[in-house]
């Protein structure tokens, strides 16, 4: 058994490589050259989260702007509460004139107090470039909103609640810098 393994491995040792083929020697430059014109062509940035010019930082640039609007909304809807008509007579008149009713005041089963409202921006669309007064350019952007209204009524612990869309169109003066 020694003696035919020692034979094998002469056999082995006597086989000598043979070279490669023209075609294997062309493919393997050319696949070679194009590996090397990859590793010195410039590097492509990805756009990421971690990209600000990525489209996924729109959503937290909108959340801001839709945060003051809604803000601004909700500081419009507190401050311009309608007021009640003003009295043409003078106070000391009405105080005479009007009754007093001492029992307190029960809301009626059907008396719904408002109680909520929400404003939240779902879309802010740029309309591009129109013409205003005197021929000056301006960009005009259109906001969309869902408005929810809710309302309570105290007695029955009922609740009602109003939702409307509703389109803003702000036209912003542009302004150009000249050289």
């Amino acid at each position: 058994m020694d003696e035919s393994l020692q034979q094998l491995e002469d056999e082995l040792k006597s086989l000598r490589l043979r070279g490669p083929s023209p075609q294997l020697v062309d493919r393997l430059t050319d696949e070679l050259a194009a590996e090397t014109d990859e590793l010195t062509a410039p590097v492509r940035r990805y756009t990421s989260a971690t990209n600000l010019g990525s489209w996924k930082w729109l959503g937290w640039r909108t959340a801001g702007v839709a945060a003051a609007l809604a803000l601004a909304a909700a500081v419009t809807f507190v401050a311009f509460k309608p007021q009640p008509p003003a009295a043409t007579e003078s106070p000391a008149t009405l105080a005479v004139n009007t009754p007093v009713n001492l029992t307190p005041s029960t809301p009626s089963a059907n008396q719904y107090q408002p109680v909520a409202a929400a404003n939240v921006l779902y879309e802010v669309k740029d309309e591009g470039v129109v013409e205003i007064d005197g021929g000056a350019s301006a960009r005009q952007v259109r906001a969309r909103y869902v408005d929810t209204y809710t309302w309570k009524n105290p007695r029955k612990n009922a609740s009602l609640k109003w939702t409307v869309p509703r389109d803003e169109i702000r036209v912003l003066p542009a302004s150009y810098l000249q050289n």
